[in-house]
């Protein structure tokens, strides 16, 4: 009988520690109103798009390329940012999972990494007597 009445004051004491802890923890409305108003951020939904064109041969960054003007006038137009992530306005080859797919598939046949071949990106190639260029977006050249 005397542990159950040590094992009830103990839970007891416990209780009035835990109820008493948490409503210092709690705010009362007004230590709430206190508060400074949260400030409303500005978002846009529209990305600030680059307004020079790419160069055909290089991984230029902040600039676009116009599939349908430049070039063969086909394939995919893209555009770059300033910290030179690719963007293609066809939204199947803007995949993360897909690119680091398709870099590790060309890694494992020990191509090597060319960057940008005639206006296409993310290009590879099987250098020898011939080289074999693939690009992401599916272009394909025999140099």
């Amino acid at each position: 009988m005397k542990n159950v009445l040590k094992f009830a004051l103990k839970v007891a004491a416990t209780l009035i520690v835990l109820v008493a802890g948490s409503s210092l923890l709690s705010t009362s409305p007004a230590s709430a109103s206190e508060k400074a108003a949260p400030v409303a951020a500005t978002y846009s939904a529209t990305p600030v798009l680059p307004t020079r064109p790419c160069r055909d041969d290089s991984d230029d960054r902040n600039c676009y390329w116009d599939a349908g003007k430049r070039g063969n006038g086909k394939g995919y137009s893209y555009w770059v940012d300033r910290a030179g992530n690719v963007k293609y306005l066809d939204p199947r080859l803007n995949s993360p999972a897909k690119r680091k797919a398709w870099t590790a598939a060309n890694k494992k046949a020990k191509r090597t990494y060319w960057g940008t071949v005639w206006g296409h990106r993310l290009c590879w190639a099987k250098v020898g007597d011939t080289s074999y260029i693939y690009c992401f977006d599916g272009y394909r050249e025999t140099s």
